[in-house]
């Protein structure tokens, strides 16, 4: 067995997962520290019964209203990407592909998961969703769906291109306007949240008297016992059957290979992310802002193996810290280059200082791209407009229009 396992053989744990994020405490940076220590399961959660769960109420009406054991299924996938505010977080394209059927079927599953109540519920967008509640409202009409197919003039205020478009008089408007103030935009809110899909983390960060240090979270490794004791029996017993025997001792050595692969990747893996977390303390004294440019080659200089190993191995696993639940790669990141100190800032550093402003923003005066800049610019890091845009698509926030526009929609229909 050579000293890395994973140079010839992929010995992967992939898997998909959420990158959960939260404010944690702040604390010292002192000392670190690795080890192959047992560690408690921190995720271990008591699950109780919701009942009043938005997936338990929807479910319910799924069992009910499809007959089909096909047509139940499709309603399913649909259900799993429920968002909490009740609306369809994945396209019908994406479904019909995932479930192997046709859009045309898709689309009739849909309409009927649309007509659930309470109304609103699997719209793909604000338009959808009041349209729903409008159509199982005792006042539809068609100049009140005309109205919400032009949700962008009653943003701008505009009742009198309104009216006519509606073919309807200016105080019809107003009395529509009271209406829709009355349909829910976030119907699955009226239910209690159900709990969050949780993956365990593959690692675990804690800080320690003697600063941080890095644990192998035991719960979710994979486990390889060779009973010797058994073994050596076996091998003391007459060698009758030569097929038999050379079976037995084939299986015997490629337990104990494995089990020896097994001991070295989890060694690689904490090798590996013990030397993210020396050179990410800044990270977790000091929350986001403070991620440093990481590239897998200085990972893979210091601790002696090969980028690609170092990819391989950090591919798909989880690092609990106090800090939230991050993926092994999102603490690899490039550096941005500064503006007079020559120390570089990561760019998930700045995209969290991006996200971070346009979160504080007042809604109706939403920050511009170049503004976002060059406030950025005064903290000491060199950012072009365009980089702002990228990395604003990259976080699927939209432009400050959008925004803008948003924000004038929902002050409108509040």
């Amino acid at each position: 067995l050579s000293d890395d396992p994973t140079s010839n053989e992929d010995f992967d744990n992939r898997f998909d997962c959420n990158l959960l994020e939260y404010d944690g405490p702040s604390h010292s940076n002192n000392q670190f520290q690795g080890s192959t220590s047992d560690s408690e399961n921190i995720l271990e959660v008591t699950v109780e019964d919701h009942p009043n769960s938005l997936y338990q109420h929807v479910e319910k009406q799924v069992l009910y209203n499809f007959e089909r054991p096909e047509d139940k299924f499709i309603a399913i996938k649909f259900l799993e990407y429920l968002e909490p505010s009740g609306w369809l977080g994945k396209s019908l394209d994406e479904i019909s592909l995932e479930c192997g059927i046709s859009i045309e079927l898709a689309e009739k599953i849909l309409l009927k998961l649309q007509k659930f109540e309470p109304a609103g519920l699997f719209a793909r967008d604000l338009k959808e969703c009041l349209l729903i509640q409008a159509k199982a409202s005792e006042n539809y009409s068609s100049s009140l769906e005309v109205l919400l197919q032009n949700l962008t003039l009653l943003a701008k205020g505009d009742l009198k291109s309104l009216a006519k478009k509606c073919n309807c008089r200016t105080i019809d408007i107003t009395n529509y306007l009271k209406l829709i103030r009355s349909f829910n935009p976030k119907p699955g809110a009226l239910f209690e949240n159900d709990l969050p899909q949780i993956s365990s983390p593959d690692l675990i960060v804690k800080k320690t008297k003697n600063g941080w240090s890095v644990d192998l979270n035991k719960s979710t490794l994979p486990t390889v016992f060779v009973n010797e004791d058994y073994a050596t029996t076996v091998n003391s017993k007459p060698k009758h059957d030569k097929k038999v025997n050379a079976f037995a001792n084939q299986a015997l050595a490629s337990a104990r290979w494995l089990k020896r692969a097994l001991e070295q990747r989890n060694t690689t893996t904490l090798k590996i992310s013990a030397e993210i977390v020396r050179r990410q303390t800044d990270f977790l004294d000091n929350g986001l802002d403070f991620l440093k440019p990481l590239s897998l080659k200085d990972v893979a200089e210091t601790v002696g193996m090969h980028e690609s190993t170092v990819s391989r191995v950090t591919a798909g696993l989880l690092m609990n810290t106090p800090r939230g639940t991050f993926t092994l790669k999102s603490f690899f990141s490039v550096s941005i280059q500064s503006n007079s100190n020559g120390v570089g800032t990561s760019a998930a550093a700045v995209r969290h200082m991006i996200s971070k402003m346009i979160q504080d923003e007042k809604p109706v005066k939403p920050l511009s791209d170049d503004a976002i800049a060059k406030n950025i610019s005064k903290r000491g890091v060199k950012l072009a407009r365009r980089t702002v845009a990228k990395y604003r698509e990259i976080l699927n926030i939209p432009s400050s229009s959008e925004r803008r526009r948003k924000a004038k929609m929902e002050m409108t229909l509040s």
